[in-house]
């Protein structure tokens, strides 16, 4: 299914994030919207998963709901910006991003979603 090997590989960069492997940055241009993108939100109908999928992936499509609204919809690499102003704006910075991202897979027990996901 290409949604689910979608779903690994992100889990996995969001993993990679979380644990410092790679930097801001590169997860966002590699991660981009992915939530959003895959529709795993279920907001387009032919995206839709089958029930058995989304008993499977329901921990990883949490996983990468709050990594797209708490960490890349809210980062932040605009270097002019004081610290109280992104605080102000509701914004991270990559570092402020990074430890969201590694209390999200905190959260949700991500090497769990992993082996749940992987499980055949």
């Amino acid at each position: 299914m290409e949604t689910e090997a979608a779903i690994i590989e992100m889990t996995k960069l969001v993993r990679e994030f979380a644990l410092g492997s790679i930097d801001a940055q590169v997860f966002i241009e590699k991660y981009s919207n992915f939530y959003y993108y895959e529709a795993l939100d279920g907001h387009e109908a032919s995206s839709a998963l089958h029930p058995e999928s989304k008993m499977k992936l329901g921990p990883a499509i949490e996983l990468h709901r709050r990594v797209q609204e708490n960490v890349v919809n809210k980062i932040s690499f605009d270097a002019g910006l004081s610290a109280e102003a992104m605080r102000m704006a509701g914004r991270l910075s990559p570092t402020e991003a990074r430890e969201q991202a590694l209390r999200i897979c905190a959260d949700v027990g991500i090497e769990v979603v992993l082996s749940a996901i992987n499980a055949t």
